[in-house]
């Protein structure tokens, strides 16, 4: 029996989209395929909502942010960086691989990102280039104040990047609008497809730096500019300098598509519904959340279980005797704090009920009694 993924990604698909994927393979260039391909870049920059060049790269959403870093820095130059948990100490990384310097904001685990901490780096150090900040910081579900960062980075000239794989199409992030300057994002949560393909949406102020940088790359698969000169060479027919996964982008395209005919305004209020429904029936049963409901991710819950509740017993509990599998927290974290996923057109009411089921199902058979 097929086990539901209520998880922070890949999250489960729509029927549409596992056709798509199940169609058979075309060939990744050639006058059928190239217009294809175009239509779907479309959809893509209409979810990003920019005007700026999207780039669309075979991997994982981190390859995205490996090839917007290299892209974007160069080696020696200070880039600060906030981090509030796993996946920001995973661009300090990155940014350390290519040769950058990372300047960090450190808060812990549970606390959103302070605009004016940014502020006070930037003026204290104005050799800064850079600013990186992810949106949705998946280990906690705390989403950042993207918009107010944008403000303090654009205020002292340097380059805003944004870590949007679980955020976005998943909560406002108009990415022009608030003057993100290059944007890292995934199909497999907000957008409604599977994991193996990289965005990297960059407007032109940042491309204008990009191809301004040395030549010389530090990676022939990783550099923009190689992914640019193809797409605009003469071979239009091959509009990439490697081979794509067709049959992904098969699939990304039609949930680009129920993404947009449903409207990526209803989605994300239909999110908020359903978020505030299962945070409300979580905390009923003793369960207490992780983060305030102000800086918590409309698309992922996480909370600490009733006390005398293990953790991992519960998800294992839920997925063999109910076919519905959640997450763990991270580290310490792990025995006592769940992490729930409500994304994707796939989803509906019907999902919540049955894990809200199981849950209580477990609390009733595993819940130490009161004491008298």
């Amino acid at each position: 029996m097929h086990r539901k993924l209520l998880i922070p990604g890949p999250i489960e698909v729509e029927d549409e989209v596992l056709a798509a994927l199940g169609a058979p393979v075309m060939a990744h260039y050639g006058e059928e395929w190239v217009p294809f391909y175009h239509e779907t870049m479309d959809l893509l920059r209409q979810v990003f909502m920019t005007s700026g060049k999207v780039f669309m790269l075979p991997g994982s959403g981190s390859l995205g942010a490996d090839a917007a870093v290299g892209s974007t820095f160069a080696p020696g130059e200070k880039v600060l960086l906030g981090i509030n948990g796993f996946f920001g100490t995973r661009w300090k990384e990155i940014l350390e691989a290519n040769g950058a310097i990372p300047v960090i904001i450190e808060v812990p685990f549970g606390e959103a990102l302070d605009p004016a901490q940014f502020e006070q780096i930037l003026v204290d150090d104005p050799s800064i280039v850079g600013v990186i900040a992810v949106h949705l910081e998946t280990s906690t579900a705390v989403l950042n104040p993207i918009r107010e960062i944008a403000a303090v980075a654009h205020a002292h000239n340097a380059l805003f990047m944004v870590d949007a794989i679980s955020s976005l199409a998943g909560t406002p992030l108009p990415m022009d609008e608030w003057g993100i300057d290059v944007c890292v994002s995934a199909p497999q949560k907000g957008i409604g497809g599977i994991a193996g393909l990289a965005f990297v949406a960059v407007n032109d102020r940042t491309w204008e730096r990009m191809i301004a940088m040395p030549e010389r790359s530090r990676s022939w698969f990783l550099d923009l500019r190689r992914w640019q000169r193809a797409a605009e060479g003469p071979n239009n027919w091959h509009p990439y300098p490697v081979t794509m996964p067709s049959s992904t982008i098969m699939g990304l395209r039609a949930a680009l598509q129920s993404l947009l005919n449903d409207g990526l305004e209803a989605r994300i209020l239909n999110y908020e519904r359903m978020a505030k429904r299962l945070r409300e029936e979580l905390q009923a049963m003793g369960f207490s959340l992780f983060v305030p409901t102000d800086i918590m991710s409309p698309v992922l819950t996480t909370a600490y279980c009733p006390d005398g509740i293990n953790a991992p017993e519960m998800v294992k509990y839920i997925a063999t005797e109910h076919n519905i599998q959640i997450s763990l927290g991270f580290g310490h974290f792990r025995e006592r704090m769940v992490r729930i996923g409500h994304m994707g057109g796939a989803l509906d009411d019907g999902d919540i009920d049955a894990l809200l089921v199981g849950i209580r199902q477990f609390l009733a058979e595993h819940q130490p009694a009161p004491a008298k």
